[in-house]
């Protein structure tokens, strides 16, 4: 594997991943934007899938999956890229693998609350605004969907 070559991995639940993709989490929302740990932290790590995208066996962008049961739709949280691991496609490869899953396993819809500056990211991978403007952790956000 090259250095900038990225490998998609997932794990349901507490493991190894999780912990991986926490200490991206811990990295970017906690010291980069200042977001408080304990709301970074909370009861969803293991009941959620774990993706992790890796190069050169360092872990360097990460999202999570939350299954609703319901309608068997999915809800993406956490996405988060090291800072010097912006700007190489990471975190849009990992969003397109877990398109891929969704579609494998038969989702037919997957939303996720995106950061707003983080918006024209996720408009290019096909995600559509569905709401109003919203603050979670101070900062502004909003809801979009992508329907598969």
């Amino acid at each position: 594997m090259s250095d900038n070559e990225l490998i998609v991995s997932k794990e349901y639940g507490l493991g190894s991943f999780s912990k991986a993709a926490l200490k991206i989490r811990q990295a970017v929302f906690v010291e980069e934007q200042g977001i408080a740990l304990d709301i970074e932290l909370d009861d969803y790590d293991n009941t959620t899938t774990h993706y992790v995208g890796f190069t050169a066996e360092k872990p360097v962008t990460t999202a999570r999956v939350l299954t609703n049961p319901t309608d068997n739709s999915w809800h993406i949280q956490r996405v988060a890229t090291l800072s010097e691991a912006r700007g190489h496609g990471y975190a849009a490869k990992l969003m397109r693998t877990i398109i891929i899953d969704a579609k494998e396993a038969g989702v037919h819809k997957i939303d996720l609350g995106a950061q707003v500056p983080s918006l024209g990211f996720y408009e290019r991978i096909g995600f559509n605004v569905i709401g109003e403007p919203f603050v979670e952790a101070g900062i502004d956000h909003v809801q979009m969907e992508l329907v598969i």
